[in-house]
């Protein structure tokens, strides 16, 4: 690591430390008030279900009330078709959790949702796999056994600590030398479609001294605030809540990459750590009047950024609105104390519970992009990570399987999965290839921060392929979204290059067969290693595919000669079980680009 980089890591660190000491002095200017015994006598069950509920209504809202809604709201199969469990099963569930929200009720209803979710992967967004693990969580309390007090404080305990490890995953994955470099991170796009939202043009000019000191600064900054959320959850859980819905609000003030579901899916879930603050909103003795103002004030902005607001932004101001009143509730701030109290039992069944959120949380969280058999859904959205061909990590590797076995020629399951090595792209005219990449989406920008961006110097590109994949075969769910619905064209169908594991050729070769399509696609093996640079210039012998359903014909070429019957284009699919977790993030290949990779949602 050169010193660079080390002095921007303690840089991160120094500010990650300074946003939780601000969080303390915010929570400590609040009368700080113990409710004592009566958080002992809440149903934290209840309160914790009926919150889930919330997050699991919104997407059937905004489909029922017609509203375009965040980019990463939750897929539903359409009520129209013969069969949606969707509509038929999760959603009368979710009703019947809300009005009951009994351990029995909310277990069926948890493991609907998961069985939902599974069905989806891996083509769907990492909060939904952070919220399934959580549901698995409380899956595992329910099944131990208890009434709902017992229950409720075995999954407080082991939830707590596994959403704080997957806050810490999402930070750690912004430790790239691609997400500190200003040209090619990030940082600066999203720091720079949220100022284009709140400073037009004629207050924050692109190129003046304010604009550039705030895109410059982004990288440390976005890191740090990402760190500073889980360590004030584990110093000071009210502070930690507050720092939370701060971020999260920031995310919502997004014009296009407007990520509501995973910000309603995170304030739904912070009342583990504050459990009877939701219920104290409900308190006449609650405060009114600074709550509501702070609301109304950030939905205004909202509304001025969006135009209207959906039900996961509305969700998400009212359940802000009774954290801050159930939070200051009498004037004090509610202390939540340690809800667990223990059986003679409960020590080795909470140690187990411990046990299994730390594995499924580091599993997922760390392990799943360095084995690499996770990209798009894992924690490394936004962070620029190079997850095949030699990692750009400061601290870790990434794809070490695919490394392992990029020249492995034998015929095991694993080869057969993560065999094949790396491939460039050179050119596609198939309408699904062109499709999932590099699905340029540089034109949804607003303006103005494409403007921003200009003035630093930073990539003009961006790029949608975790979006592509997600709403693969539901373009009209795509249009209905912050990332489409500004009247403007969609993800430009550009031709390559760029670079991917064998394996993503050989998936979606399968969807291009399964649409009928005639195509043509020309690729170029690379080494297993190398820079974005190196892979753009390398000069390897070019193998052609052309296929045509119409007729029957199917033609692979290397050179001049005919492919083995083992080339990568002319192999079955990947196996199902590893399609289920994988979507590997492909790298454009742009003239000028040397070791960084782009930025892509």
């Amino acid at each position: 690591m050169d010193p660079t980089h080390i002095i921007l890591l303690v840089l991160t660190a120094a500010v990650a430390l300074l946003l939780v000491g601000l969080s303390l002095v915010l929570v400590k200017l609040l009368p700080t008030k113990s409710t004592g015994s009566s958080i002992e006598k809440q149903d934290h069950l209840a309160e914790y279900g009926r919150a889930w509920c919330v997050q699991q209504a919104v997407p059937f809202a905004d489909k029922l009330l017609g509203v375009s809604g965040a980019m990463d709201n939750r897929m539903l199969v359409p009520w129209q078709s013969a069969f949606s469990f969707d509509w038929a099963v999760r959603l009368p569930l979710i009703v019947l959790s809300a009005i009951w929200p009994s351990p029995s009720v909310l277990f069926v209803a948890h493991v609907a949702n998961i069985a939902s979710w599974a069905c989806w992967m891996p083509a769907v967004w990492d909060h939904m796999v952070w919220a399934a693990l959580l549901e698995i969580v409380f899956v595992l309390a329910v099944l131990e056994g208890g009434g709902s007090k017992v229950i409720a404080d075995r999954f407080l305990k082991a939830a707590r600590v596994l959403l704080i490890i997957l806050y810490i995953s999402a930070a750690f994955w912004k430790l790239t030398t691609s997400w500190y470099d200003t040209y090619t991170s990030c940082a600066p796009v999203l720091l720079s479609e949220l100022l284009s939202g709140l400073a037009p043009a004629s207050v924050l000019p692109a190129g003046s001294m304010p604009a550039n000191f705030l895109l410059k600064i982004s990288p440390v900054f976005v890191a740090a605030l990402e760190f500073a959320v889980p360590w004030a959850l584990i110093v000071n859980p009210p502070a930690g809540v507050l720092l939370a819905m701060v971020f999260h609000q920031t995310i919502n003030l997004m014009p296009m990459t407007y990520a509501g579901g995973f910000s309603l899916a995170m304030i739904t879930r912070l009342v583990m750590y504050v459990p009877g603050t939701l219920a104290a909103a409900f308190k006449l003795s609650a405060p009114f009047t600074a709550p509501s103002a702070i609301v109304a004030a950030v939905a205004g902005i909202m509304v001025a950024v969006h135009g209207s607001l959906d039900a996961a932004a509305c969700s998400f101001l009212a359940l802000t609105f009774l954290y801050l009143r159930g939070m200051t509730q009498s004037g004090g701030l509610v202390d939540a104390g340690n809800p667990q109290k223990k059986s003679s039992s409960e020590p080795i069944i909470g140690r187990c519970m411990l046990v299994a959120a730390v594995v499924l949380g580091v599993g997922y969280g760390f392990l799943a992009p360095i084995t690499g058999v996770m990209g798009m859904a894992s924690s490394t959205m936004y962070g620029n990570l190079k997850q095949f061909g030699g990692t750009n990590h400061l601290l870790v590797p990434t794809g070490l399987l695919q490394e392992h076995y990029a020249e492995s020629r034998d015929a095991s399951w694993m080869t057969n999965a993560f065999g094949g090595g790396l491939l460039r792209v050179d050119f596609t005219n198939s309408s699904v290839l062109q499709q999932l990449a590099p699905a340029d989406a540089t034109s949804q920008l607003p303006k103005h921060a494409r403007a921003l961006r200009a003035g630093i110097n930073a990539s003009s590109s961006y790029y949608e392929m975790y979006a592509a994949r997600n709403y693969f075969g539901r373009s009209h769910d795509l249009a209905n979204t912050a990332l489409h619905n500004r009247g403007t064209n969609g993800p430009r169908m550009d031709d390559p290059p760029y670079a991917q594991p064998a394996y993503e050729l050989r998936r979606v070769l399968k969807l291009a067969r399964d649409r009928g399509e005639s195509f043509k696609v020309v690729y170029t093996r690379l080494p297993a290693r190398g820079s974005p640079g190196m892979f753009r210039d390398y000069k390897g012998v070019k193998i052609t595919l052309e296929e045509n359903p119409s007729t029957g014909t199917r033609t692979c070429t290397i050179g001049d000669a005919p492919c083995a019957s083992d080339e990568v284009a002319l192999q079955p699919p990947p196996p199902r079980w590893l399609t289920w977790m994988l979507h590997p993030y492909p790298m454009p290949l742009l003239e000028g680009d040397v070791t960084e990779v782009h930025c892509s949602t």
